[in-house]
């Protein structure tokens, strides 16, 4: 049941990201999001303890490898004065005082 949502869901993404991108930007290509969303579909499944959804894409597509660096915050560069890091966040417990 949940391996059938996240295939649908990645079928959505897809149409979505072609309808949305399609092939108007140069250097970025239908496939390419394809392939790209695919590859995350595989990623949560596999991290959920499910059976990849698609066959051969069990990597992430070397083309869109710099998504990685913009979804991962610790990976982007940025002035030290204006950024905040979350590395050092702390994370506070919920206390009952009744």
């Amino acid at each position: 049941m949940y391996r059938e949502m996240i295939r649908e869901g990645c079928e959505q993404e897809i149409r979505w990201g072609h309808y949305v991108i399609g092939d108007a930007i140069p250097g970025l290509t239908k496939e390419m999001i394809t392939d790209y969303i695919k590859y995350l579909g595989n990623l949560r499944c596999t991290n959920l303890g499910f059976k990849k959804l698609y066959e051969g894409h069990d990597e992430e597509p070397a083309s869109m490898s710099w998504v990685s660096q913009y979804s991962n915050a610790n990976l982007i560069k940025t002035d030290f004065f204006e950024a905040r890091s979350t590395a050092y966040a702390k994370s506070t417990a919920l206390v009952d005082d009744l």
